[in-house]
């Protein structure tokens, strides 16, 4: 199973978020029995760009199974616009993918929701020092609609929470399965894709949110079809 973490920070060496994702990624593959065990690489966003970049030949030659869009640590405001055209491959994708965090908010902004700050405060521009953050524990509530990514989770749970920005509403073509005490929009669903996105960091979890990852290797290593996503 091959295995394609998006590195989505703006300066390429940036990479504790998705170093993390990856790390939880061979702890839960083992817990699976998954053999042979994932591969797995991290790219920046920006090669997707260049026809001759890694991430570009990587998704043309390697064929990844699944793609994890990881966090951030930039406004996206303070972005370049060739960001655009990264946001319009995530509107793309067809194939089983994962937004965590910043990745969560980039797949809203690539449908056409809005993204800005939790607390009542300017939104940042260049930077998110100084801004008030939610962070630590915050808790999660499950709506009850069936979703593979949520198989085995109780209805109520406590999740790791690291971000100044949350999703403000709902993309088009998507479903909320989550809601959060603090920011209201912890996880989405497109309607017929196998596209999620993730407020908080189920990789950071010790307890139920680790389901999270475990559930999308699964689906994506059985390559799974639910009527929904046809």
């Amino acid at each position: 199973m091959r295995v394609l973490i998006v590195n989505i920070n703006l300066d390429p060496t940036e990479l504790a978020g998705c170093n993390a994702i990856a790390d939880s990624i061979e702890q839960d593959a083992a817990r699976l029995d998954l053999t042979p065990p994932p591969e797995v690489k991290i790219r920046p966003w920006r090669t997707l760009l260049d026809p001759t970049g890694t991430l570009a030949v990587d998704l043309q030659k390697w064929s990844p199974e699944a793609v994890i869009i990881g966090p951030n640590g930039t406004p996206f405001p303070a972005y370049p616009s060739a960001f655009d055209r990264f946001l319009a491959w995530i509107r793309a994708r067809r194939g089983p993918t994962l937004g965590i965090c910043g990745g969560h908010q980039a797949m809203a902004l690539a449908h056409g929701a809005p993204v800005g700050p939790v607390h009542p405060v300017p939104a940042a521009t260049t930077t998110y020092a100084g801004m008030p953050r939610v962070e630590g524990m915050t808790n999660m509530r499950l709506l009850g609609d069936y979703d593979p990514l949520l198989d085995g989770l109780p209805d109520e749970l406590e999740v790791v929470s690291s971000h100044v920005d949350e999703v403000k509403d709902i993309p088009p073509g998507f479903r909320l399965l989550a809601l959060g005490e603090r920011s209201k929009i912890q996880i989405l669903r497109a309607d017929r894709r196998p596209l999620w996105g993730v407020q908080f960091h189920p990789e950071r979890g010790t307890g139920p949110e680790r389901q999270i990852l475990m559930n999308f290797l699964r689906f994506a290593s059985k390559k799974k079809t639910e009527p929904e996503f046809q």
